[in-house]
């Protein structure tokens, strides 16, 4: 009886007997739930931020480019979208396939995302703002660090840290082998895939908050001469002029990145000893990263704060 009480409850005398005034809702509140839960954490973080910049874009001057640029991220937002649906709904597909598809198409949106920065950034901010930050540098350390570590523009020196600025890209390929295929899956696979979608997004979005081209280009009057530099050098400098971004660096993701993973690492070490070396060396490629991003004259110091307090932020809300 008191079942029945309970149930009647939420119910009213119609035409055809009782109705549930609240079945409309809860098949609303049904469906939403169903919604989300088709969205992990990492892939909201990324629709948002495909979001976020197409409303940059569509707040920026009309062009071609500025066109292409929001039609480009509508269809990724599209893509992602019916990706989220086909891993988590299909479910008459193998969950291996499922599996397989959806770490190569967050991989493929994280490498699409920074190579159509080259584009984007200057359409949302045509300005720059290397003397606020130069002014940020002077007003927190007394001197500008990225012209001060010119003196140590000797060959070996210059080889040295860029060596560790090009294995940027050999680290985040590894930690991702690492983390999305070699891992099981489970928390520590989830905690990477958000950390990084907060450190990359994030970072991208400051890009356009804080567009500057760096003590390379804004500062090259004072410097006395070009980088000393040999083949790792050439390397980076030849990298950046074709596939960089040219005014991203602030927050400075050379920075951002390494740490994070160094810091992730250290997490998983503490409940796996065998990564703890793994962890020391990640942590040793980020130090050199971190000094080689000012004496390659890439970022000012204020840049690699930001891209500190980034990573660490990325590891404090990915525990």
């Amino acid at each position: 009886m008191q079942e029945r009480l309970t149930t009647d409850c939420d119910k009213v005398a119609g035409s055809r007997g009782l109705v549930d005034v609240e079945r409309p809702g809860a098949l609303l509140k049904d469906a939403l739930r169903g919604l989300v839960a088709v969205f992990a954490l990492q892939d909201a973080i990324l629709i948002g931020y495909l979001v976020v910049t197409t409303v940059c874009l569509l707040g920026a001057p009309p062009s071609e480019v500025q066109a292409q640029c929001v039609h480009r991220n509508l269809a990724a937002i599209a893509a992602l979208v019916s990706l989220c649906v086909f891993v988590r709904r299909a479910t008459f597909v193998p969950s291996l396939l499922r599996s397989v598809v959806y770490r190569l198409s967050l991989v493929g949106t994280f490498l699409l995302n920074y190579l159509s920065l080259r584009n984007i950034l200057p359409t949302v901010r045509s300005d720059s703002l290397d003397a606020e930050l130069l002014h940020l540098d002077l007003l927190l350390f007394r001197f500008e660090p990225a012209l001060w570590m010119e003196r140590f523009n000797t060959r070996p020196i210059v080889e040295w840290f860029s060596f560790f600025y090009f294995s940027y890209f050999f680290i985040c390929f590894t930690s991702m082998v690492l983390a999305v295929w070699v891992a099981r899956p489970g928390r520590g696979t989830t905690e990477y895939a958000v950390g990084t979608s907060i450190v990359y997004c994030v970072g991208q979005l400051g890009y356009m908050a804080v567009p500057a081209y760096g003590p390379i280009q804004a500062l090259s009057h004072l410097y006395q001469g070009p980088l000393d530099g040999g083949f790792f050098w050439g390397c980076v400098s030849s990298i950046v002029q074709a596939g960089g971004a040219m005014k991203d660096v602030f927050p400075s993701l050379h920075t951002a990145a390494p740490l994070w993973f160094a810091l992730y690492t250290f997490h998983r070490a503490r409940t796996d000893r065998r990564l703890f070396w793994l962890a020391v060396v990640a942590a040793f490629f980020s130090f050199n990263i971190i000094i080689s991003t000012m004496l390659l004259r890439w970022h000012y110091a204020v840049d690699v704060v930001a891209g500190v307090a980034l990573a660490t932020g990325a590891a404090w809300l990915t525990p």
